[in-house]
């Protein structure tokens, strides 16, 4: 498979199996993530690999807390994609999937957002190459984590990452990607798009 069709076939996965993997399984996950290129090569990132149970149990209450706050008080077209989509302040894939990995950044480096979000974007390539399956949690509020996990002040959790062999497949035809013509232009806005399935450019 090719980095291309990894990317194509990946999809957000929220129901896992209870088998397990090795501890240099997660590792060689991790390993990709430290790879990303970061702002002024400072690799803000850091990562909190969690396999305890009772720990993923309160990293879920205090996370589904949080959810339950922000559906309150989310503005009404996201309480009502929300419910198309099914997504509610319930997150079973904390404690159903076998590791979660808490990624979190320095914030008084330059570029310390952008460059661990390429991170985590790496993680998430190298997680589906090994079979994993993954989804990228961000709860509202992030700061219990900090507490729970005894992470530095000088560090901000921005996402969860629930990884484990998937229990769900599902289809890519889900998640329609918009056509790389309706958003690819040459030289300036508007003036000209690329055509994905032939290549060539089109006058707009």
């Amino acid at each position: 498979m090719t980095l291309l069709d990894l990317m194509r076939n990946r999809r957000s996965i929220r129901k896992y199996k209870k088998q397990t993997f090795s501890t240099k399984e997660i590792l060689q996950v991790l390993e990709a993530g430290k790879l990303a290129p970061s702002g002024a090569n400072q690799q803000p990132w850091t990562y909190i690999l969690v396999t305890d149970k009772r720990l993923k149990q309160k990293i879920r209450k205090e996370a589904e807390t949080v959810e339950e706050s922000f559906h309150r008080e989310a503005p009404k077209p996201l309480k009502n994609w929300f419910k198309e989509q099914g997504i509610t302040p319930q997150k079973n894939f904390l404690t159903e999937a076998p590791a979660l990995i808490v990624v979190a950044g320095y914030t008084k480096v330059p570029y310390w957002l952008e460059s661990t979000w390429i991170s985590i974007a790496y993680i998430l390539l190298q997680a589906a190459s090994q079979g994993f399956g993954t989804l990228t949690y961000t709860p509202s509020d992030t700061s219990f984590l900090n507490q729970l996990l005894k992470i530095p002040k000088d560090y901000q959790p921005v996402a969860i990452i629930p990884i484990g062999y998937p229990a769900e497949k599902p289809s890519p035809e889900t998640r329609p990607r918009k056509p790389l013509e309706t958003f690819v232009h040459r030289d300036k806005y508007g003036s000209m798009h690329v055509s994905e399935t032939t290549g060539t450019t089109l006058t707009a």
